[in-house]
C-alpha cells in the first residue's frame, strides 16, 4: 500500500471533477481523523482498514464510516455530529484547497493516517505534537495487513502461549 503521486489536472472538465471527488474525500478523512482522535471503539479497528475507489465520492465513505459504528452499536449522536463535521469541512476547505487535497488523497485510511501524521510532524514541534489515542499506527495497521494477508493466516487468532495449556 504505497501512496501515489499523481497529477491533477484542473484544465479539463473531467480532471476538475475527478480533482473535486478526490479533494472532498481527502479532507473530509482528515477532519473526521482529527474529530475521533480521542475516542476508542471497535469501529475504529474496522474503519483503519478500509480502502475505497479512486471515484468513491464523501458521501459513499461517510456512509462506511457510519455503518461500522451502526454494526459495532456506538451511541450514534456523537458519532452523527463528527460526521456531520467532517462533512462540513469537506465543503467549506474545498474552495481554498481543491487542488492541494487532491494530491493528498489516499485509497485506504491507513494512507489517510499517515498524511495525518506527515501534517502534525509540520504544524508541531516535535514536543508539541498531538499523542496518538483512538487510531493506531499506520506501521502497526501495515503489519496487521501483511499478516492477514499471508496465506492460512485467520484475522484476529492466535496461537496459544504454551502448547500445554491452549
Amino acid at each position: 500500500m504505497e501512496t501515489e503521486v499523481v497529477e491533477i489536472d484542473l484544465t479539463s472538465r473531467d480532471g476538475l471533477e475527478k480533482a473535486i471527488i478526490r479533494a472532498r474525500r481527502t479532507a473530509f478523512v482528515a477532519r473526521f481523523i482529527v474529530l475521533r482522535e480521542s475516542k476508542r471503539t471497535r469501529a475504529h479497528r474496522v474503519i483503519e482498514l478500509m480502502e475505497w475507489g479512486e471515484l468513491t465520492t464523501v458521501e459513499e465513505l461517510a456512509g462506511r464510516f457510519r455503518a461500522a459504528f451502526v454494526e459495532n452499536g456506538d451511541n450514534m449522536v456523537p458519532v452523527d455530529r463528527d460526521l456531520r463535521r467532517a462533512l462540513a469541512h469537506s465543503f467549506r476547505s474545498l474552495k481554498f484547497f481543491v487542488e492541494q487535497y487532491a494530491v493528498r488523497a489516499t485509497l485506504n485510511f491507513i494512507d489517510a493516517l499517515e498524511d495525518y501524521e506527515r501534517s502534525n510532524e509540520l504544524l508541531f514541534v516535535a514536543e508539541d505534537q498531538p499523542k496518538p489515542g483512538g487510531w493506531r499506527l499506520p506501521t502497526e495497521l501495515r503489519k496487521l495487513k501483511v499478516q492477514d494477508a499471508a496465506p492460512g493466516a485467520k484475522r484476529g487468532s492466535r496461537k496459544p502461549k504454551h502448547a500445554a495449556h491452549p
